[in-house]
């Protein structure tokens, strides 16, 4: 197990030491999403303690120690949010934070993972393939759109097409990803840095009119429209060939083929987005492990649930 620390507390020659491959989360604003990040991480860890996992939050007094404490016993590395310019109208913007993750980046090959999924087996062999991998950047692609397929974009809710390429200035010739940003694998290079740099300069520079968005994340914008419009504009393919996360809008597959199929089980988006099926189940999960590791399950899944930025509470 590594030393945990903050990252303001490393020397320079620390900082910038190479830290190979790790898990990177999220946690800040409500208790619930320290909550699930220590959930998510506990998971990790009790199917392979030697992977490192990063959290980047706010400063340890004001979040992960105040509002888990536990989270220290599965986390190896603690990264300081930044103080300015993720702030909209006095609230942490979770898209500025996502947006603007590459630099707080700590390893050179991180698997970003949102917070609201549950590890059900070994994550080595998922990150052994993206290490082996020759992309930079990679995440779920849901597929994709031109603009002679017409405004509607089936596979992405956040704008219609119109809009988007007339903001944005794309070409007739551009090809539109729809993403899930909810698992990222980023290499530390200048093609990653870039398809960041672009997203974030669309964002806070040039963002869609709020009253285009056909839906709002959070009550506010979301990051994976300008990723989307980023790599449009780079002509770049981030597809992954795999999918380690399972989120679903209805119950399909089984409980067995959930686990023989992938390695986490997501539960994105407000109350009855994930059918409870999954979400009771990895509560379950949860209670079951740590028991046997002599824990309580205090955490549970419908509970940080209703209290996700995507019901507009934060």
């Amino acid at each position: 197990m590594h030393q945990r620390e903050s990252l303001a507390n490393l020397t320079n020659e620390q900082k910038h030491a190479p830290l190979n491959f790790g898990v990177v989360l999220f946690a800040f604003g409500k208790p619930q999403y320290f909550w699930a990040a220590y959930n998510l991480a506990y998971s990790i860890k009790r199917h392979n303690k030697s992977i490192q996992i990063a959290l980047i939050s706010e400063p340890l007094e004001k979040g992960a120690r105040y509002y888990c404490p536990e989270l220290s016993d599965v986390i190896d590395l603690f990264v300081d949010l930044p103080h300015d310019n993720l702030y909209v109208n006095k609230k942490i913007d979770p898209a500025r934070c996502k947006l603007l993750m590459y630099d707080l980046l700590p390893f050179d090959e991180n698997l970003y993972l949102d917070v609201d999924a549950v590890c059900l087996k070994d994550l080595q062999p998922v990150l052994d393939h993206f290490r082996n991998s020759e992309k930079d950047y990679q995440t779920y692609v849901l597929g994709t759109h031109t603009i002679d397929n017409g405004r509607e974009i089936g596979i992405m809710q956040w704008a219609y097409a119109d809009d988007i390429w007339q903001h944005f200035e794309l070409t007739e010739t551009d090809v539109m990803p729809a993403i899930n940003s909810s698992i990222q694998f980023v290499r530390k290079s200048i093609e990653a840095e870039k398809i960041f740099s672009i997203a974030t300069d669309l964002y806070l520079n040039n963002p869609l009119p709020v009253h285009k968005l056909r839906s709002k994340w959070g009550g506010g914008q979301p990051d994976e429209l300008y990723t989307n419009i980023a790599l449009a504009k780079l002509g770049y393919d981030a597809s992954m060939n795999l999918e380690p996360l399972y989120i679903v809008y209805k119950r399909e597959l089984s409980i067995s083929d959930v686990q023989e199929k992938h390695y986490l089980q997501g539960y994105f988006g407000g109350a009855g987005f994930t059918p409870r099926y999954y979400t009771e189940w990895i509560d379950r999960l949860l209670k079951k492990w740590k028991a046997e590791d002599g824990r309580q399950h205090v955490y549970f899944i419908e509970r940080i649930i209703q209290n996700k930025y995507v019901t507009g509470k934060r």
